[in-house]
């Protein structure tokens, strides 16, 4: 018998029910098909919503357009003259289909159809005779028979009738439009007038039907820049970023900001939105997918003018480039304040006749003993607008470094000590001298002036030492030979003039103060100690020290830091503290933004990454702080940020063609010697709301509308160059206006004030205006003028100064001016210089230039009255004289004399010139036309001698 439980009989596998499994596995496919799905459809394509919107945005837009386009028809303005043009029309139309215009209309229509057969055929026959003369010709090149050239001079006697017989039949042609145009004249200009009022509300109607109708499918906009391998999908969440006009100011549905400057010349289908905005352009998943702000993602958006820095990799030029300006003026700071001093930058330091700060081998020489240490402690404490930053030196490694310099300068001269005493004539002497040798076109010499081209020189007689201040200005370049100072040409007296008035005017009773203790400037122990800190720094980055030639660079190469990975950057004990500012929690969140906070950081303060760590004093941070502001820190990040490892396919490169090269290196040395502080080479240009671009200058602004002189003709406004107009606010589109020269400002000023002339007549007195330069002086000339200037106007207040100029500069400054023109550069042939030509006109009109001579001297015009020939100098004031006319045949071209001589006032506005030649003057001298008799004078200028 047996004992315990009873097994329970399992259940066989048919017999089991494994509904339960399959309905929790159903819903689970269910769930995740559905997912599937949800994800697919929306979670993965946001851009379809984005379309959506915008389609749906440009849809009211349109209904907007619409309904304003109708409101505007509807009033009762528009109405009242619709209602006139209509009655207007139907006067017109009636008075067209009277019998009588309608017979001869019907009439011209078949006069026209005949006409126009006749010209037709005339013109077949014509190719015909064409191809049978070149058949003939040829067989008679060949022959060389007598009846063949015959048939030929036949042949083109009747083709040339021919050709006449089609010019009589073209203008009758022409003459029986013109009077079908006179016959419905009428009827066109007021059906013209009545859709001009009915135009706007067909238009818009059109445009709403179209978005009704014809609704863009929704689709990935992609497009592949095959030379990189990327391909771009920003269009397909940015939709309207290429349009004309915005649907809306709200992102992603805004047209790009100034498109026609950036997509006009960056068209997305070429070069996508990736080149110069980054992301991570493929991804269409998510906002910040796409953006590439996502976890180490190299390559983040860049945002608004931030993009700026993608320009720099394909103009990476001399050019500036529009709509880069922030960018530009980073990478105009970064060369100013001489960063590749101390880093290496491609692009930087390449000019061996440029320097960063001046040679220090002459500086016992040329400074007070006593001011020296002041200044390597705190440069801008005695002069604020300097680019020397500060090395946050103490007082004595300052006095160490000076010390250094002392010791290793050149000896002292033997007269460095004497001190200039000016009467009180003499310092008013120095006091004109300043002015009129045009010093203030560089420098300023009131404290707290703005930065100009050249220092400050507010507190010279704190820092110079007399003697060297006069040598200095006498020749600067024996001083300093890659100094951009000019030579003025002044002798030993003038020039003691000016620096005893420029010492006089800026010195402060302590500054004579010689009971200063300098016996450290010749302590051995500290110029050794001043050597090491002078290596430490990098002094002899940006200055010529004796002693420290050949020294490498003591920064880190800055080339590519716009690609440097950001563990490569040292953000000590305050990354957290950092990246929190710029709204990051760790740098992979944003590599780019993280950099970028890295740079800013480093430029407010260069060495707060030693904060709270301990390091021996020679590994601490040595980069100075240059004092920068929130505006040149933005500029600098930008433009750091654009300096990147990569070199792009040369499709996508910016290459200029040859004249855009000569010109932008023109503007590079205008800036290296300050040209533009003396002379203009541009015009005011105003924008009106027609499309009218007017040239010239401003000379009365007010609050509405300016008063502007027009420089160039205009036919489209009606107006002449020398004529002064007013211009009303609500008309101007835009305006830009050229920086105005201060020292020209100075000059006209003081002639009003002092001399009691009035404005115009006082721009005598200023350096002349270059802008159309090109098209009146020679290039040979100007190179030379430039390479060996002298009084070409001795009646200027300030005179131009010798540049010594490189072969290579002065080859650059003459080709710009004539290539900004459209001139031909650098060689151009003048042929109203050699023999021959002359010789021909003489055989064509005995006397000619003999006649020339004959009106030249005469009183009808008297050109020697006012301008030098050669040593003759004209009588009366110098504020009246013009320039020498021996120059005319090596300085001027001949085509700019003619228009100079027909009318002065058309390139020069103002000028005291008259215009001499109308018609019916000078008919005793020169028979014929002004064009001609200027011919002959300009023939006569290009072949006068002494």
């Amino acid at each position: 018998m047996e004992t315990g439980k009873v097994r329970k009989k399992e259940k066989r596998e048919e017999e089991k029910s494994y509904s339960a499994a399959f309905a929790v596995v159903s819903f689970i496919l269910a769930a995740v098909a559905l997912w599937a799905v949800v994800n697919e459809v929306v979670d993965r394509r946001p851009w379809k919503k984005y379309q959506k919107k915008f389609y749906q945005l440009e849809y009211e837009k349109a209904g907007e357009e619409y309904t304003k386009s109708v409101a505007i028809f509807e009033s009762p303005e528009v109405q009242k003259k619709y209602t006139e043009a209509k009655e207007n029309l139907k006067h017109a139309q009636d008075a067209f289909i009277a019998p009588a215009v309608q017979k001869e209309y019907q009439n011209l229509l078949t006069e026209e159809k005949r006409a126009g057969q006749e010209v037709e055929s005339l013109k077949f026959l014509s190719v015909v005779a064409r191809n049978k003369i070149s058949e003939k010709e040829y067989l008679y090149g060949k022959t060389q028979n007598e009846q063949l050239k015959e048939e030929i001079a036949a042949l083109e006697k009747e083709n040339e009738e021919r050709a006449m017989k089609r010019k009589v039949a073209e203008n009758r042609l022409a003459l029986i439009r013109t009077r079908q145009g006179e016959l419905k004249k009428d009827v066109i200009t007021y059906t013209n007038e009545l859709d001009s009022y009915t135009s706007g509300v067909a238009y818009s109607k059109n445009k709403l039907n179209k978005f009704k109708t014809a609704r863009t499918g929704l689709q990935v906009y992609q497009t592949y820049l095959e030379d990189i391998n990327i391909v771009d999908r920003c269009m397909s969440c940015h939709p309207g970023i290429d349009k004309p006009e915005s649907v809306s100011e709200e992102q992603p549905y805004a047209s790009h900001p100034d498109r026609q400057l950036y997509l006009g010349n960056h068209p997305p289908e070429k070069f996508g939105c990736v080149l110069c905005h980054e992301g991570q352009s493929s991804a269409t998943s998510g906002v910040k997918k796409a953006h590439g702000e996502v976890e180490y993602w190299l390559t983040p958006i860049y945002r608004g003018v931030v993009a700026q820095a993608s320009c720099i990799r394909c103009h990476n030029g001399v050019r500036e480039v529009k709509g880069a300006e922030v960018l530009w003026e980073g990478k105009k700071l970064f060369g100013e304040l001489g960063c590749y001093g101390c880093h290496d930058t491609e692009g930087f330091g390449e000019y061996k006749d440029r320097i960063i700060g001046p040679g220090l081998r002459n500086i016992k020489n040329k400074v007070k003993p006593g001011w020296l240490t002041d200044w390597i402690r705190d440069p801008k404490a005695f002069r604020p607008t300097t680019r020397m930053p500060d090395f946050k030196l103490s007082e004595e490694e300052s006095r160490a470094i000076a010390a250094y310099l002392w010791q290793h300068a050149d000896n002292a001269e033997d007269d460095n000590d004497e001190i200039i005493r000016l009467t009180g004539e003499e310092y008013e002497r120095g006091d004109f001298l300043f002015e009129q040798t045009g010093c203030l076109a560089c420098h300023s010499y009131e404290e707290g002036a703005e930065r100009t081209f050249a220092p400050n020189l507010a507190k010279t007689g704190a820092k110079m030492r007399d003697m060297y201040l006069v040598e200095w200005i006498l020749n600067p370049k024996s001083k300093e030979p890659l100094t951009r100072m000019p030579n003025f040409r002044i002798d030993d007296v003038n020039a003691r003039l000016i620096a005893g008035y420029l010492i006089g005017k800026t010195k402060q009773p302590s500054d004579d103060d010689e009971t200063k203790n300098i016996e450290w400037l010749t302590d051995k122990n500290k110029a050794r100690t001043g050597e090491a800190l002078i290596k430490r720094y990098g002094c002899f980055g940006c200055h010529e020290i004796k002693g420290m030639e050949g020294l490498g660079k003591i920064g880190a190469e800055l080339s590519d830091i716009g690609s440097k990975h950001i563990p490569l950057f040292d953000f000590g004990l305050l990354e957290k503290k950092i990246l929190g500012e710029a709204g990051l929690k760790h740098y992979t969140e944003n590599i780019g933004e993280a950099r970028r906070a890295w740079l800013q950081a480093k430029l407010q303060h260069p060495r707060q990454f030693d904060e709270g760590k301990y390091k021996k004093p020679e590994d601490r941070l040595k980069m100075p702080d240059f004092r920068l502001s929130v505006e040149q820190i933005k500029a600098l990040v930008i433009f750091l940020s654009g300096l990147r490892d990569e070199k792009l396919p040369e499709k996508y490169v910016a290459s200029l063609s040859e004249r855009q090269k000569v010109i932008a290196e023109g503007r590079m040395i205008i800036n290296k010697y300050n040209c533009s502080g003396c002379h203009q080479f541009d015009l005011d240009r105003i924008y009106l709301n027609d499309g009218i671009e007017l040239s010239g200058m401003v000379k009365i602004e007010e609050d509405d509308g300016v008063y502007f002189q027009l420089m160039e003709d205009n036919e489209r406004y009606g107006h002449k160059a020398g004529e002064v107009v007013f211009i009303a606010a609500e008309d101007v589109v835009k305006q830009d206006r050229v920086t105005e020269i201060e020292l020209a400002n100075r000059i006209i000023a003081y002639h009003v004030e002092e001399i009691g002339i009035m404005p115009e007549e006082a721009r005598v007195f200023v350096p002349p205006l270059l802008y159309g330069e090109g098209k009146k002086v020679q290039c040979e000339w100007t190179f030379a003028f430039l390479k060996e200037p002298f009084d070409l106007r001795p009646w200027l207040d300030v005179k131009m100064p010798s540049f010594d100029m490189s072969t290579e500069d002065a080859t650059k400054l003459a080709i710009f001016l004539a290539a900004k023109d459209g001139e031909q550069y650098p060689y151009e042939y003048i042929e109203e210089t050699k023999k021959g030509y002359i010789e021909k006109k003489e055989l064509a009109f005995p006397g000619y230039l003999e006649a020339a001579k004959k009106l030249f001297e005469s009183e009808n015009v008297h050109c020697l009255q006012c301008h030098i020939r050669g040593s003759k100098m004209p009588e009366g004031e110098p504020a009246d004289w013009a320039p020498d006319l021996m120059l005319a045949k090596t300085r001027l071209k001949p085509e700019w004399i003619k228009k100079w001589l027909l009318d002065p006032q058309s390139i020069q506005p103002g000028t005291k010139m008259p215009k001499f030649f109308r018609e019916g003057e000078f008919q005793e001298y020169i028979p014929g036309t002004p064009e001609e008799q200027v011919e002959v004078m300009k023939d006569f200028l290009m072949n006068l001698w002494e």
